[in-house]
């Protein structure tokens, strides 16, 4: 059962009855997403759909009305209301965007990925996609981007994520450059709301948006839904420190901010900022890390971060436990691993990172842990474990990390100079 969209301005779909997991409709208006449904497992039509709708999101609604500046939803049948054309009068962004997809050995998840981003609904033109192959044992990635003539490929041998994403922003010619994973399906929208996104907050270095689950059919992609998950909400924020307040106190829990799934940066912060550090996230030690130290980076350096929600991906969740237990663990050894790494980088924000570190411990870990052991039915305990083994295990994996990192420098050099664009 994939993840169904419906707008509320268009025909609604039929939804099918499910015999396994749990079905989830993205509800959408003018193309912005409004909110999820949860249909009967009996399936629903569409007007039950149009229903559910308004009843489950009715504020949402009528706050995305107001903002359209159309007449209040007492006054006209919702249903002729929603209808109407988005009176909003966006100025489309001109600028360039290269979208890039960092993958390794995973030819058969990344076609789909492809196919989305053929999709996109961006003018050709103003779109460059660079599919990324990190130190690759085949050639099978490299035969399947062959098939996609507007897609560039580029092979990158220094193992790990960050490598692999400088390589991308190193390659890119647009003026944004927009990761996604290779295990994620973009929305048709997602370019154009990232560019606008930038168009309309010019003090913005970084973009993110919102990750949805493809698909909740298995017992694991519903745990990690319930434990978390990738999503930020359906509100627009805008994020950016404030005179006087500590980076680190207020955001260096900078997971709440977007995914690596989904976010986008103007390359000229690459340029004056510098690129990921090679020594955090997959591939390596730190096992993760590499996004959240960039989007701390954008704080630093005093910019915004934009969380938009029409800038829409779909990810294909771990579908066994066994997965799921490691991705946790990871997320635990990562997210450390990055509080050590900012410790080390900005001496003047270690005592705020040191209690957000001791905050996290307590108020994600050891706090759910109790809670767990009292209903032990809520959520599986070993998963809490793994994610406290990982984030005490990322208090010292930040040195071994660097000595990966240097240790894949000098076999294979540093990475290309930056190029001027063209």
């Amino acid at each position: 059962m994939k993840l169904i969209c419906a707008d509320l301005d268009g025909p609604l779909p039929v939804i099918p009855p499910r015999a396994v997991g749990a079905q989830w409709v993205l509800v959408r208006l003018h193309g912005h997403p409004i909110g999820i449904v949860h249909p009967p497992s009996a399936g629903c039509g569409p007007a039950e759909l149009r229903r559910l709708a308004i009843e489950q999101h009715a504020l949402a609604i009528a706050r995305h009305v107001a903002g359209d500046r159309l007449d209040s939803p007492c006054e006209s049948e919702s249903s002729t209301l929603l209808a109407q054309k988005c009176p909003r009068r966006r100025v489309e962004s001109r600028a360039s965007l290269t979208v890039v997809v960092c993958t390794r050995n995973r030819a058969a998840t990344l076609r789909g990925c492809l196919d989305a981003i053929e999709a996109l609904d961006y003018p050709a033109d103003l779109l460059e996609v660079v599919i990324v192959d990190n130190a690759p044992t085949d050639a099978a990635t490299q035969v399947l981007v062959a098939r996609y003539p507007r897609m560039r490929y580029v092979c990158e041998p220094r193992p790990g994520l960050d490598w692999a994403r400088n390589c991308g922003a190193l390659a890119a010619r647009g003026e944004i450059v927009a990761y996604t994973d290779d295990d994620v399906l973009v929305d048709r929208g997602w370019a154009s709301a990232i560019a606008r996104a930038f168009e309309e907050e010019p003090h913005a270095m970084c973009v993110t948006g919102l990750v949805l689950p493809e698909e909740l059919d298995t017992p694991a992609q519903l745990l990690f839904e319930q434990y978390g998950g990738f999503g930020r909400g359906f509100d627009r924020h805008v994020f950016c420190v404030g005179a006087g307040e500590s980076a680190a106190l207020h955001y260096g829990g900078t997971g709440r901010f977007g995914t690596g799934a989904n976010m986008a940066f103007r390359r000229t912060f690459f340029e004056a900022h510098g690129l990921f550090d090679p020594a955090l996230d997959v591939g390596t030690p730190a096992n993760g890390g590499g996004d959240l130290e960039m989007f701390f980076r954008v704080f630093k350096s005093g910019y915004a971060l934009v969380y938009e929600p029409a800038a829409t991906v779909r990810h294909c969740h771990r579908r066994t436990y066994a997965e799921l237990k490691t991705q946790i663990a990871n997320n635990g050894v990562g997210f450390f691993t990055y509080l050590m790494r900012t410790a080390q980088a900005y001496p003047e924000e270690r005592r705020d990172i040191f209690r957000l570190a001791a905050w996290w411990l307590w108020w994600w870990n050891l706090r759910r842990l109790l809670h767990a052991a009292i209903n032990p039915r809520e959520f599986p305990i070993d998963l809490i474990l793994a994610e406290l083994r990982g984030s005490l295990s990322g208090l010292r994996r930040y040195a071994a990390a660097r000595r990966h990192a240097a240790g894949v420098l000098a076999r294979f050099g540093a990475p290309t100079a930056w190029r001027a664009a063209g």
